[in-house]
């Protein structure tokens, strides 16, 4: 098996992947949440600053990139190979309506002949192996019987597929007919994504999709950093799950503190990450509205410290 960190923006930058491997074991890489393509021949160091190598020494990196202008992707794409990344992902899969409005991750799915265009022209002149990331399609899973033959005119080194459209973004249940159609359909590698959350619905899935060795985990390991550990049969004693877990958060802390700098900065990543934890460490809704309200670093680690 193969386990991969999913990108999740404002979350699992370099901060919280170095500090997350620092005290979980499983995840073999991780995908980096995305850059933008910007325009121009040169690309600052401060616009990649999350997948610079000396910020990744823990755990394996693939950046990925999301961008519909072929030029401005190689740019890029060069420049993180100079930088040592030896494949790159494109983001296919973002469903967020201020992207896709943009034809930008899933909003290319309904354009299979700008997809095809953009990698006709990419793939000659880049260096990296191309992987992709991405949904069933955009509005309707129809639209992977246009794109996916395309893809397979490519030399795409592995499709990540979360089934479902973008359109639900993350409601409703995974389509793992539509996985399974995917899948049949494509001469690619494939890896799995999507409502992996605990151990059950990793076998559940992974039992209906046979075959299938490679997973890529987000959601579910953020809510339960333990998760990766407990599908690979490493096991916690229930008395130190807690204190493990906050063991990492409260490292978590100092690194984001003496990274910012910045206490407005520091509690608006700590906060994300309760969205997440909550689902595990906390039922009670005045703790975490207490998380929610506090704009001072001493009075969210006392309202932590409350509940520890």
């Amino acid at each position: 098996m193969f386990f991969c960190l999913a990108p999740i923006r404002g979350i699992t930058d370099h901060v919280f992947r170095s500090v997350y491997s620092a005290h979980f074991k499983g995840f073999d890489c991780a995908v980096a949440p995305f850059i933008s393509t910007v325009k121009g021949k040169t690309v600052k160091l401060s616009h990649i600053k999350d997948i610079l190598p000396e910020n990744n020494r823990n755990l394996p990196v693939i950046p990925q990139v999301i961008g519909n202008n072929p030029e401005d992707f190689i740019v890029l794409c060069q420049q993180l190979y100079e930088m040592g990344y030896s494949t790159v992902n494109w983001n296919l899969g973002c469903p967020f309506p201020q992207v896709t409005k943009k034809k930008r991750g899933s909003g290319l799915l309904p354009y299979p002949e700008k997809i095809e265009s953009f990698l006709e022209y990419v793939c000659p002149r880049i260096k990296n192996k191309l992987s992709v990331k991405t949904r069933l399609g955009l509005l309707s899973k129809d639209e992977m019987e246009k794109f996916i033959p395309v893809l397979n005119k490519f030399p795409i080194s592995e499709v990540i597929i979360h089934p479902r459209t973008a359109k639900q973004m993350y409601s409703g249940k995974v389509d793992l007919i539509g996985f399974e159609q995917f899948m049949a359909s494509t001469i690619h590698p494939v890896m799995y994504n999507g409502d992996i959350n605990d151990v059950k619905s990793f076998k559940d899935i992974s039992n209906k999709i046979p075959g299938i060795s490679r997973f890529m985990i987000g959601r579910g390991a953020l809510s339960n950093p333990i998760l990766l550990e407990e599908i690979q049969g490493i096991t916690t004693h229930s008395s130190t799950i807690f204190q493990r877990i906050k063991c990492f958060h409260d490292d978590l802390f100092k690194a984001y503190d003496n990274y910012f700098n910045n206490p407005g900065n520091l509690l608006d990543k700590m906060k994300g990450l309760w969205f997440y934890l909550s689902n595990t460490l906390a039922e009670n809704k005045k703790f975490l509205k207490s998380i929610q309200k506090t704009n001072n670093p001493n009075e969210y680690k006392n309202i932590i410290n409350s509940f520890s």
